[in-house]
């Protein structure tokens, strides 16, 4: 399936009877917030699956997933997946390893939002963002990276100034292109390299 930017493939409290596997689109998954907009916890690319806790036979699922960066996605009923109602011990293992890798990625974006300053979080978001797709460009823009990260506009658009004076990206209307992984990654926090390290 192709889907584009905006698209909702999972609610939250909703039985998901599919589970999707991104090949070039980028997904947020986004939990909701009483009296609040829904916060972005996670980032998945061709690096996983969404719906996940329906292929594990959880009734609902817990998190919005919102495509950010249009693209392909594989869909499969999660009967297809499951069988006989069972996983199979092989899939029980890369289910439950993606689910390690997922719960880091959570954490360590918990700590982000806490301690680092708004350009260390827009390059370790753009950092995660970039290993989930291929080639070099997102079809993003600033407003997207507002509601990801959850910080005003101007303190943003000052952060992505640094970024684009440093040699590190390019922006233009509607898409972020990157530059230089390197200098990216040097303006970054290094919250997205442990969570890497906790699961291998």
């Amino acid at each position: 399936m192709e889907l584009p930017a905006g698209h909702e493939l999972v609610a939250p409290g909703v039985a998901p009877s599919h589970v999707y596997f991104p090949t070039t689109a980028l997904i947020a998954l986004m939990q909701p917030a009483p009296a609040a907009d829904d916060v972005s916890v996670a980032l998945v690319g061709d690096d996983g699956a969404v719906g996940v806790s329906a292929w594990l036979g959880a009734p609902v699922e817990p998190s919005r997933a919102l495509v950010l960066h249009p693209g392909v996605v594989w869909r499969l009923p999660v009967s297809a997946l499951t069988g006989d109602g069972h996983l199979s011990a092989h899939l029980a293992r890369v289910v439950l390893g993606y689910l390690q890798s997922l719960t880091a990625q959570m954490s360590q974006t918990a700590l982000c939002q806490r301690v680092h300053t708004v350009e260390q979080r827009l390059g370790r978001w753009l950092l995660l963002a970039f290993d989930r797709v291929p080639g070099d460009a997102l079809a993003m823009n600033l407003g997207d990276l507002t509601v990801q990260l959850r910080v005003p506009a101007d303190a943003l658009a000052g952060a992505a100034a640094q970024l684009v004076d440093s040699g590190a990206l390019q922006f233009e209307p509607g898409r972020l292109k990157l530059l230089d992984r390197q200098v990216l990654r040097a303006h970054a926090c290094d919250c997205a390299a442990r969570a890497q390290a906790l699961t291998g």
